[in-house]
């Protein structure tokens, strides 16, 4: 092998180290800015949970009740009472059936959940009969919201 040819080879290998070491600093510096994004989510979700639950519960309507919102995994959950509403009196399906479109409607199409659609995971809606067990749960996000 020549000099030049060995100089070369040094020279290619020494490109490659540092696009390799370059890569590696990129991943780092995006993981972290990630997590950083994700904790400033996290802190929002905080807030405007708090600031909701200042004023609940409150009765929304004869039917409904809004207890309370809380922060969970990135995502928010809203947490209602149906007043009039026994879990053992009542087909829950049915109730899902004609609550669930609305809702989907109210967060794809609603300005007061804009936030939630763009920035959080998710929106869980817990619904509890009057004495508050669990009656059903729903799920939106964002991708589910036709644009």
């Amino acid at each position: 092998m020549t000099n030049r040819f060995k100089r070369q080879i040094l020279l290619s290998l020494g490109v490659l180290a540092l696009g390799l070491l370059a890569i590696v600093v990129y991943s780092q510096l995006v993981k972290s800015n990630t997590t950083k994004n994700r904790n400033d989510l996290y802190q929002e979700l905080l807030e405007r949970s708090g600031k909701l639950n200042r004023d609940l519960p409150r009765l929304l309507d004869k039917q409904t009740r809004f207890e309370r919102a809380e922060v969970v995994n990135y995502g928010m959950r809203f947490i209602y009472s149906l007043v009039d509403v026994d879990k053992y009196q009542h087909n829950v399906d049915e109730i899902r059936q004609q609550i669930e479109p609305a809702m989907q409607q109210q967060y794809c199409e609603s300005e007061m959940l804009t936030y939630y659609r763009e920035h959080a995971e998710f929106l869980l809606i817990r619904y509890l009969d009057r004495s508050e067990a669990l009656l059903f749960e729903l799920r939106f996000t964002g991708d589910q919201c036709a644009t």
